[in-house]
């Protein structure tokens, strides 16, 4: 089981093929399938050789329960139920087959893992981090390690999109690297805390560098966003448990952080330094951003709240799970026919909360919410039991301050394979890090 999780967290993250029309997230989530039938098998032979149903009872089961049910309802009444079950073509992901492959993956890891077990699969999380990391920093310097496998050239000549500029190594999408390396970026902050000898230090520092790094070359504002707020958490939850310890940290952590900003080119640089070159933009500005793309998504928003309030069925259960792109053009708003965009489709809201509320209704909406509300409180009953288990209770504030990228980061755009299971298992991985 342990090994199976390993290779949900390592190859997931790093798969992509150049045979499939859509190169990334359809491949992770095909893999995720396949890794998720192994571990029911084995969860399934497991019990039958004990003999007993092996199953850890949380306070998350029945939240989990009402979400699925609150989509298996907007299931029965969507407008295309075939796109409601597999999810929406290109991508696949949050459709109800894929919500239930991860509530399924959440409830065998909390009934299947112990700490040991916990430790050593976000260990080598971090080490797939760091080699996607690696990959993407070659690619900011001009050298894909994509283009080498397709083509043999070791240059970016073969993306049509501007992956210098922006990178997204095997993602995609520079802001869906950015979403999976903010919520992975607090780990090796939190192993710097308690390394024993100076090789430890030097080796989390390292990584911890080259993760944020990286997460620079994305360029990803929402990315910057998330990680500024959940570093006043991560810090905020290391002083509570060490108290003054953590000053001279957090200033160090800080001023290198500053460093980092001024000297690599990122949104928050171009701010205070106006760039003077015009980049190279392909892509939806939702997606690559740009000039107006915050006006475009303010559109797209109000499209999303145009189908929530379109009918009584729309109201409660939505138009469906996966249903945007058939519904936003029934409720489109007139404005996003004068944007530079007017022709593109939109398959998203770019905000998974109004996503959710236009697809799944008010009861979905509700339901989800309540189940991050739920893991939250998860965190913190953790944090708060577990006070004298200093190393642990490091880790799972990182866990937490990683975890809450994730929605922040969902605010300005949409779940994808890696972010989607990062959100159901590190509450798992909280759960069972003080399992012995």
């Amino acid at each position: 089981m342990q090994i199976l999780f390993t290779a949900l967290f390592v190859l997931v993250p790093l798969i992509w093929l150049p045979w499939t029309s859509e190169l990334f997230e359809f491949n992770k989530l095909m893999l995720t399938y396949v890794i998720a039938i192994l571990i029911g098998t084995t969860w399934a032979i497991k019990c039958i050789l004990a003999k007993k149903i092996i199953f850890r009872r949380t306070i998350l089961d029945i939240p989990l329960l009402i979400f699925l049910g609150s989509s298996i309802l907007a299931l029965l009444g969507s407008i295309d139920i075939h796109t409601s079950w597999y999810g929406y073509y290109s991508r696949w992901n949050g459709g109800l087959q894929s919500l239930i492959s991860y509530s399924l993956l959440y409830w065998a890891y909390v009934s299947n893992m112990d700490s040991k077990a916990t430790k050593s699969t976000i260990f080598y999380s971090l080490i797939s981090a760091t080699l996607i990391s690696i990959y993407a920093s070659f690619e900011h310097f001009g050298h894909s390690a994509s283009c080498l496998l397709v083509t043999g050239s070791f240059d970016v000549s073969c993306w049509i999109q501007d992956v210098q500029n922006r990178v997204y190594a095997t993602m995609g999408q520079p802001n869906w690297l950015a979403a999976y390396l903010v919520a992975l970026i607090f780990v090796p902050l939190a192993n710097f805390q308690f390394s024993k000898s100076n090789f430890q230090r030097i080796f989390n520092a390292s990584i911890f560098i080259l993760l944020f790094s990286t997460l620079l070359f994305t360029k990803s504002r929402s990315g910057l966003l998330a990680f500024g707020i959940s570093s006043a958490l991560f810090w905020g939850g290391l002083f509570f448990i060490h108290k003054s310890k953590f000053i001279i940290h957090t200033l160090i952590f800080s001023l290198c952080i500053f460093s980092f900003l001024i000297v690599i080119k990122n949104p928050i640089r171009d701010l205070i330094i106006k760039p003077t070159v015009t980049e190279k933009v392909v892509g939806s500005a939702l997606e690559v951003g740009g000039t107006e793309s915050g006006s475009i998504r303010k559109i797209v928003w109000k499209g999303a709240i145009n189908i929530w309030l379109g009918n009584v069925k729309n109201f409660m259960i939505g138009a469906g799970p996966e249903t945007f792109a058939q519904a936003y053009y029934q409720y489109r708003p007139t404005e996003h026919n004068n944007t530079s965009e007017w022709e593109l489709l939109y398959n998203k809201a770019h905000n998974e909360f109004l996503n959710t509320l236009a697809t799944t209704g008010i009861i979905g909406l509700i339901s989800y919410l309540s189940l991050l509300i739920i893991i939250i409180r998860i965190f913190i009953k953790t944090i708060y039991d577990h006070r004298m288990t200093m190393n642990d209770n490091d880790m799972t504030i990182a866990l937490f301050a990683g975890w809450l990228t994730i929605s922040i980061t969902n605010f300005w755009g949409f779940s994808v394979v890696v972010t989607q299971l990062l959100l159901f298992l590190l509450p798992a991985m909280a759960i069972t890090l003080y399992d012995k």
